[in-house]
């Protein structure tokens, strides 16, 4: 079984490939993964998609994005374009280029915020507000596509000041569970909340 998994290189990101690479063929990509492609810039994606042309995936894992707290007015639009790019429409032209078999499970790992308001997150809630309704509205022509919102996870990701103690927190063991859940049929809900 292929796997294509796009995410980070370290915390969750690392976490997940080293268990599933244990038992699939995994091709993970990140800024500095194991298939280095910086999925933010166009240029990057025409790369990987080429660079993949020959493989069929059956799973398709994708958590590539970037986030950025401050008020509204404080942020600018460059950066609010990057991160609406790289948190939406960089998973919409991944989906439309990969190639992948007829019964491909496409699973898109987000965050609880992209069903709750946060302050100073506006652009960020945005770009996952739309994305959760195109995963859903993907559904409606595949049923293989599953959301999957952790609540905080305790990894390095985090500023070093912030006190994750006051939120609840998800497991990453809980998350490849749900996974490897998905994968072996075991789990078939589209949104599952951790």
């Amino acid at each position: 079984m292929n796997i294509f998994l796009t995410w980070d290189s370290s915390g969750i990101g690392k976490f997940v490939y080293e268990k599933l690479s244990k038992e699939y063929n995994v091709f993970w990509v990140s800024r500095t993964g194991q298939y280095k492609f910086d999925l933010a810039k166009k240029e990057e994606i025409e790369k990987l998609t080429d660079k993949f042309k020959d493989n069929q995936f059956d799973v398709l894992i994708l958590n590539a994005w970037m986030w950025y707290f401050w008020k509204f007015k404080d942020g600018n639009i460059e950066t609010y374009g990057k991160i609406i790019n790289l948190n939406l429409f960089a998973n919409i032209e991944l989906l439309q280029k990969l190639n992948y078999t007829e019964k491909v499970k496409i699973i898109f790992i987000w965050s609880i915020i992209s069903k709750k308001f946060m302050k100073w997150a506006t652009v960020y809630q945005a770009s996952k507000f739309g994305l959760r309704g195109f995963a859903w509205w993907l559904k409606q022509e595949w049923y293989r596509v599953h959301i999957i919102n952790p609540k905080i996870v305790d990894t390095n990701f985090h500023p070093q000041n912030m006190n994750l103690s006051q939120f609840p927190q998800t497991k990453l063991e809980d998350i490849y569970q749900v996974i490897e859940n998905i994968i072996d049929w075991k789990e078939k809900r589209f949104e599952i909340d951790l």
